[in-house]
């Protein structure tokens, strides 16, 4: 099973539902955080970029999309506390659930990339 948190705001390069991660980015910049929500996203923030692993090499899909695999038990707790702080700030926050991925073009341990593919088996909780 794989996961993916994401808002209702639709993505411009892959045309789905805006991930959480691009949500937080911005909320960063706007300045719409108080300072301790700050902090808390960039405590978070820095967790992933230490915990996450990043594709390397030339990894070039920018309409990939990725989901967290459902054993990554510490990367979802920690997205959360991204949730609950991206509600507080008007946004909704839907949980979307797939037990296929066929166009896969990344995967580790705790993640898996693909493109949007009509044939994955997916599933939308809110």
């Amino acid at each position: 099973m794989f996961l993916r948190f994401v808002t209702t705001r639709i993505d411009e390069a892959s045309r789905k539902p805006q991930g959480l991660f691009q949500v937080i980015y911005s909320l960063l910049k706007s300045g719409d955080l108080s300072s301790e929500e700050w902090e808390r996203a960039r405590e978070i923030l820095d967790w992933f970029e230490r915990e996450l692993p990043a594709p390397s090499g030339k990894f070039d899909a920018p309409r990939a999309i990725f989901w967290f695999r459902s054993g990554a038990e510490e990367s979802i707790k920690q997205i959360w506390d991204l949730v609950y702080l991206v509600r507080e700030h008007g946004y909704h926050v839907e949980v979307h659930k797939c037990r296929k991925l066929v166009n896969i073009c990344y995967s580790d341990r705790l993640q898996i990339a693909a493109y949007p593919s009509e044939h994955d088996a997916r599933i939308t909780i809110q």
